[in-house]
């Protein structure tokens, strides 16, 4: 009866082990948001090898940069979002210089799009909560 009781303690306790590990965020790195933003902007703008190149060096650039600044706000949010949004626009004045004024405009709509899904809750792409 003992053993039993023990084996279903010790079962109940891998069950709740993984089911934490399992709802608990993974990360992305720098590199793998830089690759996933590389490959939306190439499909939705159509961009030619050239632009994809210089691209993936922009975004790679600065999801090092937003990951750092992430860092050093240490948890203070209106600090974080105003320094996200002083490297954003840095980003979007190196990418005007890479895309075209057609696909630079249609990637402003889809980042506003994009940035309206996430404020009704919504996250890379997973659908409704």
């Amino acid at each position: 009866m003992g053993n039993k009781l023990v084996v279903i303690a010790l079962l109940m306790m891998s069950l709740i082990a993984c089911n934490t590990n399992g709802q608990q965020r993974k990360r992305a790195s720098a590199e793998d948001m830089a690759k996933h933003q590389t490959e939306m902007m190439e499909k939705s703008l159509d961009l030619s090898s050239e632009q994809s190149k210089t691209v993936s060096e922009l975004n790679l650039k600065y999801a090092e940069k937003f990951k750092k600044l992430k860092e050093e706000a240490g948890g203070d949010r209106e600090k974080m979002r105003t320094l996200r949004g002083e490297l954003l626009n840095k980003k979007n004045d190196e990418l005007k210089e890479v895309l075209s004024e057609e696909q630079f405009e249609k990637y402003i709509k889809l980042e506003e799009e994009r940035a309206k899904e996430m404020r009704n809750g919504r996250r890379g792409g997973r659908g409704e909560r």
